[in-house]
């Protein structure tokens, strides 16, 4: 299950910290130096930190999109609602898609030439969404290694079976990303050992990866 859809981990199945390659700790924040590929996407990522932040308010796990139109405009902004409106698709790629298509009105679902920034991979249902919208990117932060659908478990972006295959990026500002949400799952006092052989059923990767 990914964090979008689980509760807080229990005292038998702690979630672990992100797993942080070792030479990133050198690097600045959120991925290599002069990288050419995600520094770009900084500032929209920060949209969606900002989103993200807003979560918890209501008990739900920190995760933040925003939809940008072609021409780098924020469309819609959502972050995770399911248990502040007791709704199961109300993740928060699935809320900025919505508002996207509504501020673009006109009867047109289609999004495209968006890009739609998430802090945290998809899950099936928020790719799935993603591609029939027909966003032209998706941009991640957050490796979701237990149940990622874009590229960690899954790839449902890059199916070659599917009429739409939007381009992929992640690894962006990925540790601030996961930080925010080992921060939500953490305990409030240490738990017992895990019983050895459990997998925890999440895992927060801010490894950047183009893969």
């Amino acid at each position: 299950m990914t964090p979008a859809h689980d509760d807080r981990p229990t005292a038998a199945s702690p979630r672990p910290g992100p797993e942080i390659p070792p030479d990133l700790g050198a690097r600045p924040e959120g991925g290599l130096e002069g990288d050419p590929v995600r520094d770009p996407w900084h500032e929209p990522m920060r949209l969606a930190l900002a989103e993200a932040a807003q979560a918890p308010g209501t008990g739900d796990v920190p995760v933040g999109a925003v939809v940008l139109g072609p021409d780098g405009a924020v469309l819609g902004r959502g972050h995770n609602a399911r248990e502040a409106y007791g709704d199961p698709t109300a993740h928060a790629e699935i809320l900025a898609l919505r508002a996207a298509a509504h501020t673009l009105g006109g009867g047109d679902w289609r999004l495209t030439g968006c890009t739609l920034v998430v802090t945290l991979e998809p899950c099936t249902m928020c790719a799935g969404a993603a591609v029939l919208a027909r966003v032209d990117r998706v941009v991640y932060g957050a490796l979701d290694t237990k149940a990622g659908a874009a590229g960690s478990l899954w790839d449902a972006l890059r199916d070659r079976r599917l009429n739409h295959r939007p381009e992929v990026i992640n690894g962006v500002l990925a540790r601030e990303c996961a930080t925010l949400l080992t921060d939500f799952f953490r305990p409030t006092d240490p738990p017992p050992p895990t019983p050895s052989g459990t997998d925890p059923d999440t895992d927060f990767d801010p490894g950047p990866s183009l893969s």
